[in-house]
């Protein structure tokens, strides 16, 4: 595979995450074969799980054995580069760049989504703040990686505020 495509692959995974796409499994990414050779496919079927009671939370796919987005730390991206072959400070600085290009971009895609012919619904405005809340979560918790981690936990208002790991979830490793 091209060193573009791994790029995108790694984009789409850690764009899953940032959107609370719960349901991003293994047949969500796909290769598509042409005469000319093979490509990633664009992404499909997005859907933020965060915003709907009775859908988990758990990644369909983890991410160095974390299922849960909220409780992702530098440490399992690390973990997650090197089980893929990827340098980590490179994988920690995409996170990050990406977590905060979805902070900057956020509003306009929720601006460009409300004004397509079913888009003005409530859970558009939910789906935003959701995603925002796991961008700053994100970039906040990339800086533990390693040793007794620290939960950093961002309140509606965005205010950052650390918390012990063992409050946010106590089997942190």
């Amino acid at each position: 595979m091209p060193p573009t495509n791994i790029v995108r692959l790694l984009d789409m995974v850690v764009f899953n995450v940032l959107a609370c796409n719960t349901d991003a499994h293994a047949k969500n990414y796909s290769i598509m074969i042409r005469g000319n050779g093979a490509s990633l496919a664009p992404m499909y079927d997005v859907m933020c799980g965060e915003v709907w009671e009775n859908v988990t939370k758990n990644l369909a796919q983890t991410i160095a054995g974390e299922s849960r987005g909220d409780y992702l730390m530098g440490k399992h991206w690390q973990q997650f580069a090197r089980e893929c072959g990827l340098n980590p400070k490179q994988v920690i600085d995409r996170v990050g760049a990406l977590a905060k290009s979805v902070i900057a971009e956020a509003g306009a895609a929720e601006s460009e989504v409300a004004a397509m012919p079913a888009g003005g619904h409530v859970i558009l405005d939910q789906t935003r703040q959701a995603v925002e809340r796991r961008a700053r979560a994100l970039l906040a918790q990339l800086q533990v990686l390693g040793g007794n981690p620290i939960a950093a936990a961002i309140d509606e208002e965005g205010t950052k505020r650390a918390e012990d790991a063992e409050v946010a979830r106590s089997d942190l490793g």
